[in-house]
């Protein structure tokens, strides 16, 4: 492993006993070549994901294959970028403000998607938000930026993002320790072909195993950006995102009591015992009647 940005990342930096970090040897290599053709107009959308499972260190990976590119470019093209949590959205509302304002003030900037599989899930694809950031994906290469999607599970993601647009995919992995507990900090790296035959051959029974990657690397932890305020960030936009989860299905129900009611006949008392019937919840005449006038034309 190779330490890298020791002049940008001082000592005790994220809990790190020397500057800089460590990145994977043959990871880094990968990165170079896309630093290299950079400049000659290209840009660059690279996958992260965890087999379909959570907590598995992508996030960390992520930021730390942003920062080193950071730092390349800066030193390979004279530029003064910097990262920090701007670099960062967890929602596909913002993802074409923030990916527009990096683009045009800051090309060759790492834009890192965390998150993701909440917007691009390929079950989500009449969904507004999802086409807006798959158009968005389509379309931003003028901006030169080295896009970074981050997602459970890579499987999820519709062809056009996991075959077409994506150049190669990191899957985080774990392993067991002599004592029997997790360990993270592995990752299997598909190039553009070994990425696509995966995901031909092992969506239907989302099988990891059916194509062979290219290398097996590791990875230690380091934040390059400050954890507390990430973490904070994240939970955030996490809570927000709920909210309006949460805010679409209570739509839903009113509008299906107002089809019920106006539609099919049925009335509002009858509405009412039928959801305490499935649900187990008293659901009064008066409650059907405030949630169905939400949907009465104003006078």
């Amino acid at each position: 492993m190779a330490r890298v940005c020791t002049d940008i990342y001082p000592a005790k930096f994220s809990r790190n006993r020397f500057p800089g970090f460590y990145m994977d040897n043959k990871l880094k290599a990968q990165l170079d070549i896309l630093l290299k053709n950079i400049a000659n107009d290209w840009d660059f959308t690279i996958l992260i994901t965890g087999g379909g499972e959570v907590r598995v260190g992508k996030s960390v990976l992520g930021m730390e294959i942003a920062a080193y590119w950071i730092d390349q470019i800066n030193k390979l093209y004279g530029k003064k970028l910097i990262l920090n949590l701007k670099n960062f959205v967890f929602d596909g509302r913002k993802l074409i403000e923030i990916g527009n304002e990096l683009g045009i003030n800051h090309p060759y900037s790492p834009l890192i998607y965390d998150e993701a599989g909440a917007d691009l899930s390929g079950i989500k694809m009449m969904n507004q938000i999802t086409q807006d950031t798959l158009d968005f994906y389509r379309e931003c290469g003028q901006y030169n930026l080295l896009n970074i999607i981050i997602l459970p599970d890579f499987f999820d993601l519709p062809k056009p993002i996991a075959i077409t647009r994506s150049i190669f995919l990191i899957n985080v992995d774990y392993e067991f320790t002599e004592e029997g507990l997790f360990k993270r900090g592995i990752f299997k790296f598909y190039s553009r072909k070994a990425k696509k035959w995966l995901y031909l051959k092992g969506k239907k029974e989302l099988n990891y195993h059916v194509y062979p990657w290219n290398f097996q690397g590791r990875f230690l932890p380091f934040y390059p950006v400050p954890e507390a305020e990430y973490r904070q960030k994240k939970i955030e936009a996490l809570k927000h995102r709920e909210k309006r989860r949460n805010n679409v299905l209570l739509d839903q129900r009113d509008y299906s009591w107002y089809i019920l009611h106006y539609e099919f006949g049925m009335s509002m008392p009858t509405i009412g015992k039928r959801m305490g019937d499935f649900s187990g919840r008293y659901t009064s005449k008066q409650n059907v009647f405030d949630a169905i006038q939400r949907f009465l034309p104003k006078e």
